[in-house]
């Protein structure tokens, strides 16, 4: 998709949206256009995750792009606006008070209109002067996600509640489950992206990453199917109703370390070590890293885990840096700080997840040049679960790709 810029249309909404795979394009764009405007605005203020805030070096890019960039920029977490009345109150005045050029890194993090931050930033909308989206990728659970961006960018723009918004663009269907779900289809993914068209300023999807992507499916052994089933009868005998979330997580964990798997992990490790390579293997439960950890899986092979309670900073540049450190081990949700590409040349996903989203922010966590090539292992169950999981994730990457097809230029004309 080649770059389009519109920017003199922020000139009539004040409100606009980047979408570019690569976060130094994202905040180049965004400190371009602060600039644009910086007589109409007296503080710039950045919203970001608490990690990427954590990293001097994109706080002092946002800083030294800015005239008297020290003074007139304020910088939020998501996670202090959820957890802590403070920082909201401050933003809260200083919107009151002043002119604000209000910039959201990564905005796909407010999508959910029934998270405490989302709910707080929209309490404010009418008081930003200007208001700014960032993101790597326009949606990624499904069409849904676009509402909240959009009520925050320009409230006046859908004129309907996010009920008529689902009703209107994400009938709801009957999967081959037989679980009624609501989902888009592409004639109504082209009308949401033809509402957000004026509010795209610039759009960069390209993605110089080569990925080579393999797929394999793993059976259980008769003595694991029937220990599986053994457990989910155990689980569910005496309840009336569950919760599907609760379910999944307790069903996957019962057979997410199967042998066949384990097997192939094994030697799949053994054979990233003849090449002198790095891997990273992403898992879904503590429980497996104990496991990896204790298995005897990584004997002679130096490892390093990333963890909710890491020192990620630490951990990853332990883990590009010293040539002796062959494996890192990583949990879903984890962000962790960007990574060059030639200190690690495949992924294994251990376990799988229900959520597109972190497999998208996973790869772009990457970065090299234009040659970069990264294998990506995906690991499989042969059970009806995990099938379910692999039908949700290949639905949300076809609405990713339509909706990066509809807002092509052909497509849309307006990029």
């Amino acid at each position: 998709m080649q770059k389009r810029k519109k920017y003199k249309n922020f000139e009539q909404t004040q409100g606009g949206i980047i979408f570019a795979r690569d976060y130094t394009e994202r905040v180049n764009e965004a400190l371009t256009l602060a600039r644009k405007y910086q007589k109409r605005w007296d503080y710039l203020v950045w919203l970001a995750s608490a990690t990427s805030l954590g990293v001097p070096a994109y706080k002092n890019k946002i800083v030294s792009g800015i005239n008297n960039g020290a003074e007139r920029c304020k910088f939020f977490s998501f996670e202090e606006l959820s957890l802590q009345d403070q920082p909201y109150l401050q933003l809260y005045d200083l919107a009151s008070e002043n002119k604000v050029f209000c910039v959201v890194d990564d905005c796909l993090s407010i999508k959910n209109t029934a998270s405490g931050r989302t709910k707080r930033l929209l309490s404010m909308q009418a008081k930003l002067d200007f208001r700014l989206l960032l993101s790597e990728n326009p949606v990624c659970r499904g069409l849904r996600d676009v509402y909240a961006l959009m009520q925050f960018m320009d409230n006046s723009l859908l004129n309907m509640t996010e009920t008529q918004f689902l009703y209107q663009f994400m009938p709801f269907y009957t999967d081959d489950f037989d679980v009624s779900k609501r989902w888009s289809l592409p004639k109504f993914e082209r009308q949401a992206m033809k509402l957000l068209k004026p509010y795209v300023l610039f759009c960069n999807l390209n993605d110089n990453l080569k990925v080579n992507y393999y797929e394999y499916w793993f059976d259980l052994t008769d003595k694991e199917k029937l220990s599986y089933q053994n457990d989910k009868e155990r689980f569910l005998q005496g309840k009336m109703r569950v919760l599907f979330l609760q379910a999944i997580q307790e069903f996957q964990y019962l057979y997410t370390i199967c042998s066949a798997k384990v097997t192939k992990l094994a030697e799949l490790l053994d054979d990233i070590q003849r090449k002198g390579e790095k891997v990273i293997i992403y898992t879904k439960y503590l429980g497996e890293v104990r496991f990896l950890r204790e298995s005897g899986l990584l004997k002679n092979k130096p490892y390093v885990v990333l963890s909710g309670t890491s020192d990620r900073k630490k951990v990853t540049q332990r883990f590009e840096t010293d040539c002796d450190v062959m494996v890192m081990i990583c949990t879903y949700k984890v962000e962790i700080p960007r990574l060059v590409l030639k200190g690690c040349a495949n992924l294994v996903y251990f376990s799988q997840t229900f959520d597109y989203k972190d497999k998208t922010h996973i790869l772009s966590r990457f970065y090299g040049d234009s040659e970069s090539s990264l294998n990506i292992y995906d690991f499989w169950v042969n059970t009806r679960l995990e099938r379910l999981i692999k039908d949700n994730l290949e639905r949300k990457k076809k609405l990713l790709q339509n909706v990066c097809k509809t807002m092509s230029f052909d497509k849309v004309g307006c990029l």
